[in-house]
């Protein structure tokens, strides 16, 4: 298993993308820190990944806000000092003085009102700023020190963001959403230059429309506000025939590019955004 012994942070778990990357990365052999707002679906996704072996210790808080993230920093060292005691760790980062951390996931996210800029109250456009961008920066910034002590021990730590096929595809409306992301994606870029020297890669997995529960209930309003007859299986039709594979890809695939980043086989790759949408959208050849 490519990340046996390694220790993993993943946020924004819930029923979808986190508790499928969660449970990606510990078939891969990682132990999981488990970060969410609430206790609804990590106790489930908790049991899934001892299922596998591997153990889970939840955390509780809002990215949103400086104090939950220093909070969840502090309760993640003291679950990654009892992680890294429970597993051999050949590089005796448990030994360190600061709690190893090797793998920061930011799936935590904000979807922001479908709205156009021109009916856009501009102050609920900060939502989806506070957890997308400001959320996801003060959350990496607070748990930096145990990243940075996993990479002193192995020469490689990594830092993977969940962003979108939104900030490359636009679409009318999702203004706050794509404008956030945008940000995130920018910065991305900022942080692989800068932590770099302390052998932290920070990359970014940008899905598109990612095929589970939320987007068919979001194609049923769109069949419903259509009307003559639509269905979700007609809009589902249009959108997978724009990819060039033909098909939505489902939450525990994408997850795949996101174990990519995570081990070994990406060495040597930083400030990369993977496009993980079914080649909804691709990216210029230069």
């Amino acid at each position: 298993m490519m990340l046996e012994g390694k220790i993993a942070m993943v946020t924004g778990v819930g029923p979808g993308m986190g508790r499928d990357i969660a449970l990606a990365l510990a078939k891969e052999g990682a132990d999981l820190i488990l970060v969410a707002r609430s206790e609804r679906v990590v106790p489930s996704v908790v049991a899934e990944v001892e299922a596998l072996g591997r153990r889970a210790i939840p955390v509780f808080g809002d990215i949103a806000s400086k104090n939950d993230c220093e909070r969840i920093a502090g309760e993640a060292q003291a679950g990654v000092a009892e992680l890294s005691s429970s597993v051999a760790r050949a590089d005796d980062a448990a030994d360190s003085d600061g709690a190893p951390l090797d793998i920061l996931v930011n799936s935590a996210f904000h979807a922001g009102k479908h709205m156009t800029f021109e009916e856009s109250d501009l102050a609920r456009w900060q939502g989806p700023m506070d957890v997308n961008y400001f959320g996801t920066l003060q959350l990496t910034q607070a748990v930096l020190p145990m990243l940075k002590a996993a990479a002193a021990n192995t020469g490689d730590a990594r830092i993977i963001m969940i962003n979108t096929m939104s900030v490359q595809r636009i679409e009318a409306g999702a203004g706050a959403y794509t404008g956030s992301k945008a940000a995130l994606a920018a910065v991305t870029k900022t942080l692989a230059l800068e932590l770099g020297t302390y052998g932290i890669r920070v990359n970014a997995v940008h899905p598109g429309y990612i095929w589970g529960d939320s987007v068919k209930i979001y194609f049923e309003w769109q069949a419903a506000a259509r009307g003559g007859g639509a269905t979700w299986e007609d809009l589902y039709a249009e959108r997978a025939s724009e990819t060039a594979l033909g098909y939505l890809p489902h939450s525990s695939e994408i997850a795949g590019s996101v174990v990519f980043f995570a081990s070994p086989l990406a060495k040597c790759v930083t400030g990369a955004a993977l496009a993980a949408n079914g080649g909804h959208w691709t990216a210029p050849s230069a």
